[in-house]
């Protein structure tokens, strides 16, 4: 065996590499390819790129849409006698290769040395790895969510740099824009980013906070073509995103009331999603838990405190009479009960008969209002409470010396005061 054979076969090798690669720390350089050998055997490494067609293939029993995977680092050793005599040392490490897969590839690499020994075969690894992977490894492995992050991310950056190289027509402006100044929507419609940024503006200072979606016709009619939180923080200033957030979370609380609820505590007031398995609790990220009905703190399944009876009673009649609209009728009788609502509406009722009663059978005392019915005699009363004497027709004051309310001219202070 010839060593400065090696070395020289070796030396071509890389510089064929470089080539096709681009050399270490050059601007074409896209596939991390880089070497050295000063003072020992040659090392490098090289990041795959897996063709889309394999892609495709590995990513099929995926839910998402996978066009572009992370690369496959290869790492190489030359040992002295390569290629004429030994076969090149290779690592092969990969987010998204288990054990199992990165042994298949080094036996297929293996399988191809033995077929090219005497050649170089690191272009022939490279090969294999971006077009016959799919013989070899039959899925992706995703042990965990880092490395689900990571292949998501990936496929996003390479998806958005081939989306920049290319150019749209705005649907806004109708110009044509570089893909660097336009925005895809995940509805798939493209837009400069300056239109679109404007167009969400207005709607959000308008208020609008639910027709935030895409702009296209067919988009606008749909429920399903909202902006994402994503693409309103790339869009649109902090300011604006937190003007959408705090008006869109005031909208849905108050839609919803079966729901979601304000957190009454002092100085928090954010907007709390109600317990899905315990009836009107809430519990806001403060720490404080409380009843979405009454807005207190939380008192267990029991009803809520009864307040201003009165008031809450004349509510519910109100309900029972708006049979349009029975929302408020149930939300009442969830937060008190319907068989407490009802022995209220019987009182209110008796003392509401009652009380018309009293006002057309009785005067009231003018000096402390306390109701006198007349029954019988004349129209001068005695107010049993305060000792006062008034004219039971027209309120005024009498005396019991002067019974008719005469002045010392002998004229009569009440002109009404007759005997029934």
């Amino acid at each position: 065996m010839n060593e400065d054979e090696c070395v020289e076969l070796q030396q071509c090798e890389m510089e064929a590499l470089a080539a096709i690669y681009g050399s270490s720390g050059s601007e074409d350089n896209n596939s991390g390819f880089e070497y050295s050998g000063d003072s020992g055997p040659i090392q490098g490494s090289v990041d795959v790129e897996v063709d889309s067609s394999v892609v495709q293939q590995l990513t099929q029993n995926m839910e998402e849409k996978i066009d572009y995977l992370p690369p496959i680092r290869m790492a190489f050793t030359l040992p002295p006698a390569y290629p004429l005599v030994d076969a090149p040392d290779i690592t092969i490490s990969c987010c998204w290769l288990d054990n199992q897969a990165i042994d298949a590839i080094r036996q297929q690499l293996s399988d191809i040395w033995q077929q090219q020994q005497g050649m170089g075969v690191l272009h022939s690894y490279i090969d294999a790895l971006k077009y016959d992977l799919a013989s070899t490894v039959h899925s992706i492995s995703i042990n965990n969510d880092q490395d689900r992050e990571t292949i998501m991310s990936y496929d996003r950056k390479q998806k958005q740099k081939q989306f920049e190289q290319q150019s749209y027509t705005c649907a806004i402006c109708i110009e044509e824009q570089s893909g660097r100044h336009c925005i895809r929507l995940s509805c798939g419609h493209v837009f400069c980013r300056a239109c679109l940024a404007s167009y969400l503006s207005i709607l959000i200072d308008d208020g609008s906070v639910n027709q935030l979606k895409c702009p296209d016709i067919q988009c606008r009619k749909s429920s399903s073509a909202q902006i994402s939180d994503a693409e309103m923080n790339e869009l649109l200033t902090a300011e604006q995103v937190q003007r959408y957030k705090r008006i869109y979370e005031q909208r849905k609380v108050d839609s919803d009331w079966t729901r979601y609820a304000w957190c009454p505590r002092a100085g928090c007031n954010r907007g709390v999603e109600c317990d899905s398995q315990i009836d009107r609790l809430c519990q806001c990220p403060c720490g404080y838990a409380f009843c979405r009905l009454c807005l207190r703190a939380w008192h267990g399944t029991n009803f809520c405190e009864i307040k201003n009876a009165q008031s809450i009673v004349e509510n519910y009649i109100n309900a029972l009479r708006n049979t349009d609209d029975p929302k408020a009728r149930h939300k009442m009788e969830k937060q008190y009960g319907v068989a407490v609502l009802e022995k209220m509406v019987r009182e209110y009722e008796q003392d509401s008969a009652s009380l018309e009663f009293i006002s057309g059978s009785t005067q009231q005392c003018p000096r402390c209002r306390f109701g006198i019915q007349k029954t019988q005699g004349c129209n001068q009363m005695h107010c049993p409470q305060c000792d006062a004497r008034f004219c039971y027709m027209c309120g005024a004051f009498t005396s019991k010396d002067n019974p008719a309310g005469r002045s010392s001219s002998s004229r009569a202070i009440c002109s009404c005061f007759v005997a029934s």
